[in-house]
């Protein structure tokens, strides 16, 4: 019987010691303690030299300075606490110490430092207003829920150490205080020695001294005022396909968005198969989770807050959680352990609905894409703030998640219903911490970023993804994620989305401030043409009016009689819309009668033909006055700016100028619009503008001004070409990429290099997006063997520049007088037109890169479509001075044809060939020197997409 009770005493015994677990104060994140001078440091005294105390080194232990306190999270799990406390010893200030005078005439002494690339300083000492530094006195405490345990009472510089040995049982909130003992903080060096905690359960961490209050009122709040809501929510995972055998870039249609409450009753669960962004709600609203399912890979790395915002000078964190031990990753059983700060802004209501259209499309011609706007879930979260200063202050953030795409929007929008104005001085609204694309040491512009693709609506001075992507994409470091292995801190973790500068835009009572919208797509493969192929479509969903792809030519007169003979030739042969180009003469500006009736004319009578008539304006590149033009921060002058100078969108002239073409469109009836030059993101230093205070709100002023009157143009159902990437503000075209003067080099070269233009232009967007140019007439120079004029003299090279132009679903400038000049000419524009109409559809699709233009051998692309009959269609080109006669292959497996292929060789006879298995298809060509051929593929299987 006693060996049993013996066994079972050691059993106990064992589980106890198993259970029971230690830890040293200098462990945890001292980054959390609250200090007056200096910082905590780990196994240094608060002047970062040795732990010393009457002669005697020690190892472990954290040095601080009076009016230290340190708030440690137990939750009752605490067993016991032992610690040693002294005054550390004095050692010499160093040679090259610096010093700073304060209010009261204390001196403050430090040292400047560098460590992995980071400015530091280090406390070295506090004199009193003598100018000495005293020999220091201090009063350590111990607290647990806010009893003394323990005190040392008064302990001067020289003293022996006092040990405490505290019962921490039931013990919450541990807290760790140094006091000045009534003469002030100068020489209070104070270390906590060899201070362990032994504890069972979780191991503790550092938290702010409200976090036992605030985990109380956030859960009250949230049991009172969330919970019931999100009980409402559906709850369960739902069902989508296998990733092996459904591919969303061929079938969309299984991955629609959804909004489900997660099964912990905390948290909502924004997803549609592909990706999913989960959201903690309490005790405050964060991100949890970002899933790349497609690749079976989390997106985030750490609890994220949902932005940061500065109102009237002070930032605020929306949202976010407190209180995380490591930031290489995360675990959900940790999720408890975090902590609300009462210094963000807290969640106080959701909703979740369906994506609303950001502005009007007014559809009024033909589109490859008619849906608007995208289908899929938008989940809203309302946020408020404690601060007195605060309130009346609601920040919404809104999330969109789109059926088919791997695709999340987000925006913020910050209410004022205050009495006074307040100023939206910076914001991001994204801040999230993604996993690293790689773990390096290098330098951060040498390391790869994230495989995710982020662009927002804020952007200009590009006309590529990539390009505009720059201005409000931010990759960051993340200086809390101590165990990276990068020592200088410089891998690229954190997603920011933020403008470049302000906007620092003033907030009136009752009115509002919405940020710029940002959009993530994540991508499920490093292969460029599928990435290229995903920004594609998400494109499709986020601007549909950017697949309208009208056919035009470019008029360089306002003659009437010249304007009026090209709208008729472009009725017989099928084109559908007129640009008076640059070098027409068309004023917009001109705001007279006499102006208005002449154009007015002119559009009625394109009008009756069925043509669509609009002209060019240009407005920056050209400089107004100096109390107009832009003003260069770094000059204070003119010059120097983005195109050499530009007028400022801030001035009442811009106001004029805006307001001539709106009401030149409402009186005249056009319908097209060519901005030249558009706005390239200028910062103008002026503050005797109108419309703009500075050169933080500059920007901001200006992008406003521009796309609201894009938007209000798509409104109209007016078509846009913007040499700039304005596409998600409502315009519909820009420029596929091309070096001007080389439209002045000899017929053969232009049609090559324009071929070139193309390929490598449609990496990332879709043929209708860009426009190319054609010179009917002379351009840049060049003389008579650069342009097309006499067109008769030149059928060969004007059917080579529209085969391949409209043969890759570009639309081009054809920029002259007339498209035709004989009937042999006309012919031929009326075969190219039909032909383009009659393959409209999948020539404006996707294309797929399968040989780059070099001369010396074909090249072709592919236009994919799954979704249409014609579900690929090649283009093939023998550029060279020779018979070309051999085997190619066609990736085809985004037509989503599985095995075979009904192929029509210039759509004449159907010939079936079987697809390999990695989709590809072998045809034989058989081409003439400089010529072209074309291929429609159709399936040839029944259970093809």
């Amino acid at each position: 019987m006693r060996e049993s009770i013996y066994v079972i005493f050691l059993l106990f015994s064992s589980l106890s010691l198993m259970a029971q677990k230690k830890v040293e104060l200098s462990e945890l994140n001292l980054s959390d303690a609250k200090v007056v001078f200096g910082s905590a440091e780990k196994n240094k005294s608060v002047t970062n030299n040795a732990l010393t105390v009457r002669g005697k080194q020690y190892d472990s232990g954290v040095g601080v300075s009076s009016g230290t306190e340190m708030f440690v999270w137990l939750d009752g799990k605490g067993n016991r606490f032992r610690t040693k406390v002294g005054v550390n010893d004095r050692f010499p200030l160093p040679k090259k110490v610096k010093s700073n005078v304060m209010t009261a005439g204390e001196r403050l002494y430090y040292v400047e430092g560098k460590r992995h690339n980071f400015k530091f300083w280090h406390f070295k000492g506090l004199t009193d207003v003598s100018g000495e530094i005293l020999p220091g006195s201090v009063v350590f405490e111990i607290r647990g829920d806010g009893a003394l345990l323990w005190s040392s009472e008064v302990m001067k510089k020289g003293d022996r150490p006092k040990s405490a040995n505290v019962d921490l049982s039931g013990v919450k909130i541990l807290k760790l205080s140094v006091t000045d003992a009534g003469d002030g903080p100068s020489g209070d060096h104070a270390d906590w020695l060899e201070t362990v905690l032994e504890y069972e359960g979780d191991r503790p961490f550092l938290v702010d001294e409200n976090y036992g209050a605030s985990r109380s009122v956030s859960d009250g709040f949230f049991k009172k005022h969330l919970a019931p809501k999100l009980a409402k929510v559906r709850r369960g995972q739902v069902r989508y396909p296998d990733h092996g055998e459904a591919d969303w870039l061929l079938n969309p249609a299984p991955w629609k968005a959804e909004i489900r409450a997660g099964d912990d009753g905390r948290s909502l669960e924004l997803g549609n198969g592909l990706i999913t962004r989960t959201f903690r709600l309490s005790p405050n609203l964060a991100t949890v989770g970002f899933d790349n399912h497609m690749e079976n890979q989390a997106v985030l790395r750490a609890v994220s807050p949902e932005g940061r915002l500065t109102i009237d000078g002070k930032t605020y964190t929306l949202g976010g959680l407190h209180g995380e031990r490591e930031r290489g990753y995360f675990k959900k059983a940790w999720l408890d352990d975090l902590f609300a700060s009462p210094e963000d802004f807290f969640v106080a209501d959701f909703e979740i609905g369906e994506i609303q259209a950001p502005f009007p499309w007014k559809q009024t011609r033909w589109s490859l894409v008619s849906q608007y706007p995208a289908k899929g879930k938008r989940l809203v979260f309302t946020l408020k703030h404690h601060a007195e200063a605060l309130e009346g202050v609601t920040v919404k953030v809104y999330y969109e998640m789109y059926d088919g795409l791997p695709l999340l929007g987000k925006w913020i929008e910050v209410k004022n219903g205050k009495s006074v104005p307040l100023t939206v001085n910076k914001f991001s609204n994204e801040v999230l911490a993604v996993v690293e694309a790689e773990s390096s040491k290098g330098k951060r512009d040498e390391i790869r970023k994230p495989n995710i693709h982020v662009e927002s609506d804020y952007a200009f001075h590009n006309s590529r993804p990539q390009g505009a992507s720059k201005v409000t994409t931010r990759w960051e470091r993340d200086l809390k994620y101590t165990s990276q292995p990068n020592y200088r801190f410089e891998i690229p973790c954190v997603l920011e989305s933020r403008p470049p500068i302000g906007p620092n835009q003033k907030v009136l009572p009752g009115d509002s401030f919405m940020t710029f919208r940002t959009f993530e797509l994540v991508h499920d493969s490093h292969d460029r043409e599928r990435k290229g192929l995903g920004i594609r479509r998400m494109y499709r969903a986020l601007a549909p009016w950017a697949f309208e792809n009208p056919i035009y030519m470019h008029v360089r007169s306002t003659d009437p009689k010249i304007v009026k003979r090209a709208i008729d030739q472009c009725a017989e042969t099928g084109y559908e819309m007129v640009s008076l180009t640059f070098g027409s003469g068309l004023n917009f500006e001109d705001d007279s009668p006499a102006n208005i009736a002449k154009f007015k004319a002119l559009s009625d009578y394109a009008k009756s033909k069925g043509i669509a008539l609009g002209g060019y304006s240009l407005l920056s590149s050209r400089r107004i006055s100096e109390s107009v033009d832009v003003i260069n921060p770094e000059t204070g002058k003119r010059r120097g700016v983005i195109h050499g100078g530009s007028p400022c969108l801030g001035t009442e002239w811009a106001n004029d100028y805006f307001r001539k073409l709106k009401e030149f469109y409402e009186k005249t009836g056009f319908s097209q619009f060519t901005h030249d030059g558009s706005y390239p993101g200028q910062i103008c230093a002026s503050k005797d503008h109108k419309y703009h205070k500075g050169e933080h709100d500059s920007q901001w002023v200006a992008w406003k001004r521009i796309t609201d009157f894009y938007k209000w143009l798509r409104s109209r159902g007016a078509y846009m070409n913007v040499p700039d990437f304005y596409f998600l503000s409502g315009s519909n075209k820009a420029a596929v990429g091309y070096r001007e003067v080389n439209w002045s080099l000899p017929r053969e070269r232009q049609i090559v290099l324009g071929r070139q233009n193309i390929y490598d232009g449609l990496w990332d967007r879709a043929p209708s997006m860009c426009w190319t140019f054609t010179p009917l007439v002379e351009y840049h120079g060049g003389g008579a063997q650069a342009t097309l004029e006499p067109l008769k003299d030149h059928l060969k090279e004007y059917e080579a520049h529209m085969a391949q132009n409209y043969g890759s679903g570009i639309q081009s400038t054809y920029r002259g007088m007339r498209l035709y000049d004989s009937p042999a000419t006309k012919a031929l524009v009326i075969r190219m037109i039909n032909w383009y109409k009659r393959y409209r559809a999948i020539l404006s699709s996707d294309i797929i890169h399968v040989r780059r233009p070099d001369g010396r051998d074909y090249d072709a692309v592919l236009h994919v479509n799954p979704e249409l009959k014609e579900k690929g269609f090649a283009m093939i080109y023998n550029p060279t001075e020779r018979h070309l006669k051999k085997k190619i292959k066609l990736p085809m497996y985004y037509t989503g044809i599985k095995g075979k292929a009904i192929v029509k060789k210039e759509g004449g006879e159907a010939v079936e060939v079987n697809l390999n298995r990695n989709y590809d298809m072998e045809i034989e060509i058989d081409m003439e020197p400089n010529s072209y051929t074309w291929y429609v593929l159709e399936s040839g299987d029944e259970d093809s997409l």
